[in-house]
């Protein structure tokens, strides 16, 4: 089944000492079907706001966000939270592991908290290809920063959820161990699954089949495959 993900108007304020922040400022955009998508923009633009509205762990102001045309923000609570297990990855940028478990019950947790079976063949697959087998049986807080991103990422992919959100993936990583996640998600979209992804690597988001480009809280921009050069070019011009 083709999976849509639809997000209409969506705006997100903060009040903090009286004062009100509006960090997004009306976000739209539908991305359909399998694929890799990147978000970009300067900092401060909104970009991880918006990855979290519609990935049902941030309630908009207002707006809406569906998958499949059911409006996330709409379900019950448990529904909801049934929904972000089942069909929803999510690959946070402060890795959220848990310290005194190893890299494998890490990545099994979300399994044994649903009392769900843990395909055993998928997580070691994931754990040789990300290269942590040596590491499999060490505790999360002997990782280093790289080894508990790539954990993270495992853990996110290990159900095949339909839609995985990635905030800044790579941002710990040193170049080899970025070109193995990335390689990783370009071939789980290839596969059938949807990336949608934030990051500030504008070569990494060349690899994307549709990137959006934020600005002030707004998505002002939707490109296809484009070029590192390309998408500098527009970040250079958005800036002037």
């Amino acid at each position: 089944m083709t999976i849509t993900l639809t997000a209409r108007n969506v705006r997100r304020a903060v009040t903090t000492a009286g004062v009100t922040t509006e960090i997004l400022q009306g976000c739209t955009l539908e991305l359909k079907g399998a694929g890799l998508t990147a978000v970009v923009g300067p900092s401060g633009s909104g970009k991880s706001s918006l990855l979290m509205c519609l990935s049902g762990l941030e309630q908009p102001t207002s707006g809406s966000v569906s998958i499949d045309g059911r409006d996330i923000y709409r379900q019950s609570a448990s529904r909801r939270a049934s929904m972000l297990r089942s069909e929803i990855g999510f690959v946070f940028q402060q890795y959220n592991l848990v310290p005194f478990l190893d890299v494998e019950e890490n990545i099994t947790l979300p399994f044994r908290l649903d009392r769900a079976p843990v395909p055993r063949a998928v997580v070691s697959e994931l754990i040789e290809s990300f290269g942590l087998s040596h590491r499999r049986r060490a505790p999360a807080r002997s990782l280093s920063g790289g080894e508990q991103q790539r954990t993270a990422v495992c853990r996110a992919l290990a159900r095949r959820p339909g839609i995985v959100f990635a905030d800044e993936p790579t941002g710990a990583l040193d170049s080899q161990s970025t070109r193995l996640v990335l390689d990783t998600l370009r071939r789980m979209a290839d596969e059938g699954q949807m990336i949608v992804m934030v990051t500030h690597d504008l070569d990494a988001a060349a690899l994307a089949d549709t990137v959006v480009v934020m600005h002030d809280g707004r998505t002002v921009k939707t490109f296809g495959r484009s070029t590192g050069q390309e998408l500098l070019a527009f970040m250079t011009e958005l800036r002037a």
